[in-house]
């Protein structure tokens, strides 16, 4: 097909498309409103997008109100503290949508968040409208693309779970027909503005832009006459400079996302999740995404949802020669998608995500409409070999989907809709009414239908919070909990016991680990809405605060979400200023209170106030030994000596040393042996002792006991088990059955209790499972219970694209124990041969660590002042020390100690910290500054002046030309 920029009248082109689109809109996302659900979904929207929204938002209005400030570049509210420009940058700063939140007020941004979100879908199918415009298409067979272009896999998960993705497919028609105008020697200014937009945008997608851009590029360059000749020489030099200039003009953006990723732990991860292939399940997989396939699992693997896909690619690849660019993307595609070595590369080498299959969507959407195009003039001979094929494919489609992966559900419909649209392009060369654009296209709306709304679990309507209760769940996710600490008097403050004098000013909040705010067990992840707390969920992390949790084998640490609630670990969230701790009313059995924390309005857990919340009642704890923001400490260690403590040696001396790279004229302290190595046995079901060093285990139920022979020594104490250097060996898919065989009656050919089943036949149900549940698979699981609380330290799958990282360590926190009891039960999650060191630990919670946060907060800075992008206030000391600080480390904090710049230190590796060298007062004052943000304003300002001198520059050798 031509590809032709022939001036032509568009206005009922695009007329048709609104009505069409409005037609997508009733039988997508007007099922969810008419039932009374938003499009706001419980998890990244919920926990991600909406609080980002509303926040950029005041933080644009400020800035508007106080221009001459300067935007807040860091914030109190993005868990321990950050970076809020390189945060915000990945979603929402350069998305132009973003700032048509500004015409909304306060009350209707939830409603405005989801206009915007369909406002999005409506630009992509926009987009590919105009892009398709430039071929010779009918006007309905365009609006038929349209619709296949906004139902593929990528565009219907995007649009409920990613909103901002969805501006990749508004990009992509952009970006092709930008290429084609520059190398059909038309101006490449529309070139440079798209590369501009898109790196803007999101450089993450950009990326995958870029790699589809070169691809057209070098796949489209191979098909012009004269390839080498001196004009595509000059067109591609045209190509490279607009792309150069549209690049550097947004470094602006990118250097300080570069600078946040240099520091981040995204790419401290095995390249590709150490896969070299992929699992069986994926494999077979591949056949039923030919067919049409609405979901994005395993490894991202999407492709178009009208399921007419097939017929669409066997009519193709028949026709290669007169669609030769699109066969030929087809198989490169094909191709790429078999190694987990290919999707790691193209998703910016990291975990083997297929995303970039979304760059198909565009090849898939035309070549549909081109099709939709030649149906009416096809006869039965000429449908004959495109069944003959598709009946292959079809064969494969149905052994791997419904009898290996047990998968009807999903393949029934859609082999439904296949044989209904043969059925139709068949009954066509008869009844060619059949084939009329009503018809097609209203078949294809139904065929969206079904596939938005039963093809899928994980786009289940309960997936998405009622209307109602969205804004809630985001704005008060403790309820009327943090009103009523702010408000009224403590339980211990009406008995006479207030907060100590120099308690500090500045607290952070968290709750306890298993506390929900909704029926469907929705656990808050996000609080940028709230008090300062502890868990924050973003795609870009300060690398400090996941530096600590490393420190200290954190068993919540995950990339996306590096302390949540640090395990509910006392020492630690005392460390880190937390003073509040919420939790559900009444509290699940399971529920591990931190030890210092009591209930915040009774004299006990069942008698404690309780206070409206989201998810039934919410109650409060509060402990009087959270650590100041900021404060002063005479007693240091080197990073050498903490390196070679273990992680729980670490958190019971976080309130008696700080380490720091140069300890030298500092007062060098002995570590207090604070915690208590208990000594224990391991034994199996079958009483034998075993040792952890190597267990293979062959039974998913299968426990052993931890006894402690003096188990009466040891009381009042905070209870861990550390366990490092775990090695597991995942059992192959033989090694996989083998096991069922052994622990299944049906396999064994006895009777099961559930069915009469033979041996043959439980093998065939054995091996569907385990293909399905994508084994073989790295995941494992740790488990130890103490009473009523179960710990678990495990591996995230290499499925998991975006938390995945190797786990060989953690800590587990066991509770408090009165008296230790003679036994703790282990189990291990996931079958396979595991070897791991296990210590059992107490930390005790004596007098002595009482006297040392009593230090500490007398040692805080006094007058501590929050101000914009700043923090000061001063500390009176008698001897050299550190100022100490549960503030993140960042390359932008900038300080002064009585009004001389002093370099800023690493305190505990993951903080900032300072040497304070002289006694008497010192003022303090931290400033800080995004990295990179000034530098890259600045070549993006010269940059763009470049750019108005180039084009100037072309346009007036044009006009002498003419």
């Amino acid at each position: 097909m031509k590809f032709s920029f022939k001036r032509q009248a568009r206005g009922k082109l695009y007329g048709g498309y609104v009505l069409f689109f409005v037609l997508f809109c009733l039988v997508t996302y007007g099922v969810y409103l008419a039932f009374g659900y938003s499009l706001i979904s419980t998890h990244d929207v919920l926990h991600q997008h909406v609080p980002i929204m509303i926040e950029y938002r005041q933080l644009l209005i400020d800035w508007l109100h106080h221009l001459s400030a300067g935007p807040t570049q860091w914030s109190w509210h993005i868990g321990l503290g950050a970076d809020s420009f390189q945060t915000f940058s990945y979603y929402i700063i350069g998305d132009p949508f973003a700032y048509l939140s500004l015409a909304f007020n306060k009350a209707h941004l939830i409603t405005g968040f989801q206009l915007i979100g369909i406002l999005r879908m409506f630009c992509a199918g926009l987009s590919f409208t105009y892009f398709a415009s430039h071929y010779s298409l009918k006007r309905w067979t365009i609006w038929a693309g349209a619709l296949v272009y906004l139902s593929s896999g990528f565009a219907i998960y995007a649009s409920l779970f990613q909103p901002f993705f969805i501006n990749a497919l508004i990009l992509l028609p952009l970006l092709i027909t930008s290429i084609e105008a520059v190398l059909q020697g038309k101006s490449a200014i529309g070139f440079g503005i798209v590369v501009y937009l898109s790196v803007v945008a999101n450089f993450y997608l950009a990326f995958m832009l870029a790699c589809g851009g070169v691809v057209y590029l070098i796949l489209r360059w191979s098909l012009l006459p004269k390839p080498f000749g001196k004009i595509r020489w000059l067109n591609f030099g045209r190509l490279v400079v607009s792309g150069g200039l549209g690049l550097l003009s947004t470094l602006w953006i990118t250097l300080p996302e570069i600078k946040a990723l240099q520091a981040s732990p995204r790419f401290d991860v095995p390249f590709a999740s150490g896969e070299h292939v992929y699992s069986l399940q994926y494999y077979l997989s591949l056949p039923s995404a030919l067919l049409g396939n609405v979901n994005v699992d395993p490894f991202w693997l999407n492709t178009l949802s009208v399921n007419v896909l097939l017929l669409v690619i066997v009519w193709t690849v028949l026709h290669h020669r007169q669609f030769n660019l699109a066969t030929r993307t087809m198989l490169l595609a094909a191709l790429l998608s078999l190694l987990p070595l290919f999707a790691a590369t193209l998703n910016g080498f990291t975990s083997p995500s297929n995303r970039w299959l979304f760059l198909l969507s565009l090849p898939l959407a035309i070549m549909s409409a081109a099709f939709f195009q030649q149906v009416a003039d096809m006869s039965l001979s000429d449908w004959l070999p495109i069944f003959k094929w598709s009946a292959v494919v079809l064969v494969g489609v149905i052994i791997s989907a419904l009898v290996m992966a047990d998968n009807a559900a999903t393949l029934l419909p859609q082999l439904g809709f296949f044989c209904l649209y043969a059925a139709i392009f068949t009954a066509g060369t008869l009844q060619p009414q059949l084939l009329r654009p009503r018809v097609l296209l209203s078949v294809v709306l139904l065929n969206i239908f079904i596939a938005f709304n039963f093809e899928n679990a994980a786009y289940d309507i309960h997936q998405f919070l009622p209307q109602t209760s969205a804004k809630e769940l985001i704005k008060q996710p403790y309820g009327s909990g943090p009103q009523a600490l702010r408000n009224q008097k403590t339980y211990a403050e009406q008995n006479g016991q207030p907060l100590r004098v120099t308690a500090p000013t500045f607290a952070r909040t968290s709750n306890l680990s298993d506390f929900t705010v909704s029926g469907g067990g929705i656990l808050p992840n996000n609080f940028l809405l709230n008090d300062p707390n502890t868990s924050s969920f973003y795609s870009i992390q300060n690398g400090a605060a996941i530096q600590f949790s490393r420190a200290l084998l954190n068993n919540q640490r995950q990339l996306n979400l590096p302390v949540q609630q640090f395990d509910d670990r006392a020492r630690v969230l005392n460390f880190l200023g937390v003073r509040d701790v919420y939790g559900n009313a009444p509290l699940p059995a399971t529920a591990n209170v931190p030890h210092n924390y009591a209930p915040a309005f009774g004299p006990t857990e069942t008698l404690n106030q309780r206070f409206y919340g989201p998810n039934g009642d919410v109650q409060a704890f509060q402990t009087k030994d959270n650590f100041p923001l900021l404060y002063f400490q005479n007693k240091v260690i080197s990073n050498k000596t903490y390196h070679e403590m273990t992680a729980t040696q670490r958190e019971v001396n976080l309130a008696n040393v700080t380490a720091i790279k140069n300890p030298k004229g500092l007062q060098a302290t002995a570590l207090i042996p604070d915690d208590t190595v208990i000594p224990y046995q391991l034994f199996d079901e079958n009483q034998q002792k075993v040792t952890t060093s190597a267990i293979a285990n062959t039974n998913k139920q299968a426990t052993y006991t931890l006894y402690i022979p003096q188990a009466k020594q040891y009381r009042n104490m905070e209870v861990r088990a550390l366990i490092t250097n775990v090695h597991y060996g995942e059992p192959s898919l033989h090694d996989r059955l083998q096991i069922d065989q052994l622990n299944s009656p049906g396999i064994n050919g006895q009777l099961s209790s559930a069915s009469n089943q033979t041996s043959q036949h439980g093998v065939w149900d054995a091996l569907k499972r385990d293909v399905s549940s994508g084994s073989p698979s790295q995941a494992w699981r740790i488990s130890l219970t103490n009473g009523s609380v179960t710990n678990s330290l495990s591996q995230m799958p290499e499925t998991n694209l975006s938390e995945y990282e190797r786990t060989t360590a953690g800590v587990l926190n066991l509770g408090w124990v009165d008296q230790m009891p003679n036994g703790l039960t282990l189990q291990l999650g996931q079958v396979g041969q595991y070897s791991f060191d296990l210590q059992l630990v107490g930390l005790p919670m004596t007098a002595q660590y009482d006297k040392q946060v009593q230090r500490i907060q007398d040692n805080g800075l006094r007058q501590l002042g929050l101000g914009h992008n700043e923090i000061t206030g001063y500390v009176t000391i008698k001897q050299a020390g550190v100022l100490a600080s549960s503030v993140p480390y960042s390359q932008g904090w900038h300080a002064t100690v009585n009004g001389k710049q002093v370099p800023i230190i690493k305190t505990n590796q993951a903080f900032v910290g300072l040497k304070l060298m002289h006694t008497g007062r010192q003022q303090i004052k931290l400033t800080y500054q995004t990295p990179g943000l000034h530098t890259g304003l600045l070549v993006s300002f010269w940059t763009v002046l470049a750019s108005f001198l180039v084009v100037g520059i072309t346009v007036i050798m044009k006009r002498r030309k003419d």
